[in-house]
This record gives C-alpha cells, structure tokens and sequence, in this order.
C-alpha cells in the first residue's frame, strides 16, 4: 500500500499519448519532432539513429577518408606546370684575347607535362636565353636563343604501355567499393544494435507491467487479510505473510524500473539522443510465428552477404596485383623521342618567331633499356602476390561456410523460440487459470495466503519466462536478418 500512488504515477508517465503522431507520414520528413515523452515505434528509433548516432557518422567519414585513395591513385596521370628562370654574370679572365671579360646570361623557361593512360610521358617546354658580352667578335650582341622543345616517352617494357599505373587505379576502385560495402556493412550492425536495444527496453516495460499485475494481487490479498484479522479470522502469521509478500513485490518493481532506465538509457546512446528526453516504445511483443524458410534464407544471404561480395572482389584485387607485380619484374625498355626548334635572333619577338620554323629543328629517337640483375625486389613482391590470392581465395570458402553455419543457427533459434514462446504461453494461461481458481477457493476459506502466494510466484514466474522467450525470439530474428543482410534495406530508403 505505500507504493501504490507512486506506482500508479509510474504507469500514468509509461502510459502517456505520444508528443508527435505521423512521423513518418509527414511528407519529405524522417526525424521524430521530440519532446518530453516520446512513444516511439521500432522505425522511429532506427530512423533517428541513422540521422544522429556517432556510429554512423564515423562510418561513413571512413569512407570518405578511404575515397580519397582514388585522387592519389589517378595523380600520375596529373598534369604539371614547371618552369626556371636564372641570371649569371661572368666576370672572369678568358684564355683567349677574342672572347670577353664580361658577360651575362638571362635564362627563362616554362613547359607543361602530363602522362597518359597509356603510359606515355608528353613534354611541351619553351625557353629563351639571352647572352651579351663585351667583346666585339660577338654579332649580333646581345642575342636571344628561343627555343621549342616537345618529347615523349613510352615504355613498352615494364609498366607495358601504362598496364601498372591503369591497373593500380583500378585496384583502388575496387578497394573503395569494398570499403563502401564494409561500411554498409558497420551501419546495419548498427541497426541490428539498435532494434536490440528496442526489445529490450520492450522487455523491460513488459516486465514492470507484469510485476506490477502481481503487486496489484498482493496488495488485494493483503486488503482482506487485514479486515480478516481484524475481525480475527486469519492468524497474525498469514497477516505477516501477506505484507512480506507486498514489501517483496514492491521492492520487485523498484528492480523494474532501474531495469527499464538503464535498458532506455542505453537506447538513447545509440540513438545520441538528448538525456532529457524519455522514451516509451510502441511495439509490443506479438506471438505470431516468424516465418521462414531455410532455403530462401540460404539464397537471400548469398545474394546479399557484403562480406561475402567483399572476399570475391578480394580475389579480383589479389589477381590484379600479381599481374602488375609480374610485370613489373619486365626489364625497362622506353621508347623515347624528342624534337626541338630554336631561333636565333637579336630581337626577341623575331627569335621566338622562328620556333616554328621546321628548317631550324633538330630530331632525336632513341630506345633506352633498364635490365635488373637480380631483381630481388620485384621477384618477392611477385611471390607474395601470389600467395596473397592464394589466401584471398581459401578465406572467399571459409566465408560461404561462415554464412552457411551463421543462417543455419540463426534459423533454428527462431524455429525453436518460435516453439519455446508458444509453450509458454500455453503456461502463462494455465497458471492464470490456476491462480483465478484458488483466488475463488481463497474467498470462501478453503485456501491459505501461503498458496496464494506461490501460486502468485508461479503465474509470475511463467510470465517472465514467456517474455524471456519473446525477447530471445527477437533477438533470433534480428540475428538471422543480420545474417541476410536485409536490415539496412528496410531503413535506407527513407533516410
């Protein structure tokens, strides 16, 4: 008795009407418009996580950080501006009585460079210098050396026309959708945390309402206990019995709602939502059976699994690697060419004229050879190329075993909490039933307040144990659409 207004002010607050209704149905909106006490549905929770947990947010940061490896890998083939500029003035004594004492250099250039996918290296670079001196033998003086120069490089050797640059860039590609799926993958761990985290809190309230039932029994027995000992009926030890028994249920519910705040609490810190707000979950425990299918189950995982699409995409990767480090074990052989035109002149305008002139050019072509004697380096990288795909290939069939096992497991637990619910349920209502009957035997004295109250702990008992296996058969469906991976799924379109 000297809890039941506190109580029933607990069960007032849990049975509040919702701050908001149609979360979702506003139109373009996913995020609940909180205030104090909020009666959310399972949805409502993962949606608001999704838009708010640090989980997620770091998840997809790492992805952003993992796309930049692509810029990096592509920067070979960035175009580069260079140029020079000097002066030199040269005042020292000459062997020979025609070239002069005093001299000075102006040198400017400037050029553009840029590679190919296909590996070819392209140089444009113009340049000018200026020489004058002092001497008299030097005409015209000062004068201007413009040149054109344009050359080119191809390796047909090692990195066979552009072959390891092209396949790095797309070695990284396809580390960047693996990274894309890891974290998809991390965000609907997330989400699978979160709807646990959901039933549990379902649980917890489930359990205070179950206790509170039974304090309300405990509290009605102890009523006529007291008017019965009162009028002398009962003896003082039934008396005591039956307050005992309200002390304990009501110590019971103090458990209870710990429970339900710490179980709410920490659906708040996925969700980061604010510590002032409340949650009272909407979803309620159904005993419908799940219903699945091996078969599909297998057939869905499969066809889902981002570890399992990540562990092929890894073979791909491994392969590709050996290939490059294979041909990087190729000696360097580079065809190289160059063409350059100059004009000389007094005046700069007229010299720079002339670089476009063909009769002033000068050619060059050439092959030039690299060739390892050893070539140690690139013979162990080779070899662990290869042992790498190796191992890509043995973990690709450890993972097909993993998801085999991991939704075999998970589909029986749900088969067996499917069954395991169902019976006790058959026993909550056989224990309610037994309890109701000796309550009448109790009302015209032909029980005792000791069998009421076991009888009391006995329909308690198999009401725990009925929501136990609820919230286990929860977490079993969870699990097992964790291992289908059709969790994000349900949420991502509407985030």
């Amino acid at each position: 008795m000297r809890r039941t207004f506190l109580i029933a002010l607990i069960f007032a607050f849990l049975g509040a009407q919702p701050a908001f209704s149609g979360a979702q149905e506003d139109a373009g909106r996913t995020e609940p418009d909180f205030t104090d006490i909020q009666v959310l549905s399972l949805d409502e929770c993962v949606l608001f996580a999704l838009q708010n947990a640090f989980e997620v947010k770091m998840a997809k940061l790492d992805l952003m950080i993992a796309e930049t490896d692509k810029l990096y890998a592509e920067a070979v083939f960035d175009t580069f501006l260079f140029g020079n500029v000097y002066y030199v003035e040269d005042k020292r004594q000459q062997a020979s009585v025609f070239a002069g004492d005093d001299s000075q250099t102006n040198y400017y250039s400037w050029g553009v460079r840029k590679e190919l996918p296909t590996g070819t290296e392209l140089t444009a670079e113009w340049s000018d210098t200026r020489n004058w001196t002092n001497t008299i033998f030097q005409e015209p003086n000062p004068y201007h050396n413009a040149e054109l120069m344009l050359q080119f490089s191809q390796p047909v050797g090692k990195n066979f026309f552009g072959y390891v640059d092209r396949t790095n860039v797309s070695v990284t590609e396809l580390a960047i959708k693996n990274a894309d799926l890891a974290t998809r993958d991390r965000i609907e761990a997330f989400i699978a945390d979160v709807e646990k985290a959901y039933w549990r809190v379902v649980f917890q309230k489930r359990t205070m309402e179950l206790r509170r039932g039974i304090l309300e029994r405990a509290e009605r027995l102890h009523e006529v206990n007291r008017k019965n000992y009162d009028l002398g009926l009962i003896e003082k030890g039934d008396f005591l019995a039956s307050e005992a028994n309200v002390v304990i249920r009501e110590t019971d519910m103090l458990v209870a709602e710990n429970n339900y705040k710490a179980a709410e609490d920490e659906l708040k810190l996925l969700m980061n939502m604010p510590e002032e707000y409340r949650i009272l979950p909407s979803a309620a425990f159904v005993r419908e059976r799940f219903q699945y299918n091996l078969v599909d189950c297998l057939k869905t995982a499969f066809g889902n699994r981002r570890d399992y699409k990540i562990k092929k995409r890894d073979v791909k990767i491994r392969d590709l690697t050996l290939k490059m480090k294979d041909n990087e074990k190729w000696p360097e052989v580079d065809l190289v060419g160059s063409m350059i035109m100059n004009g000389l002149e007094g005046d700069f305008e007229k010299a720079f004229g002339k670089t476009t002139v063909v009769d002033n050019v000068y050619y060059y072509a050439g092959v030039e050879v690299t060739l390892p004697v050893e070539n140690s380096q690139a013979r162990s990288e080779a070899k662990k190329a290869g042992f790498e795909k190796e191992k890509a290939i043995v973990s690709l069939k450890e993972t097909e075993r993993t998801i085999i096992t991991q939704v075999g497991v998970s589909f029986r637990d749900v088969m067996t909490y499917n069954e395991s619910s169902e019976n006790m349920e058959q026993a909550v209502k056989l224990q309610r039933g037994k309890l109701d009957e000796e309550e009448k035997r109790f009302k015209f004295g032909r029980s005792s307040t000791k069998r009421l109250i076991d009888y009391q702990q006995d329909l308690l008992n198999a009401e725990m144990s009925e929501a136990i296996e609820l919230l286990a058969r929860e977490n079993a469906r969870v699990d097992l659409e964790r291992d289908m991976n059709v969790l994000l799924g349900k949420y991502e379109e509407r985030v």
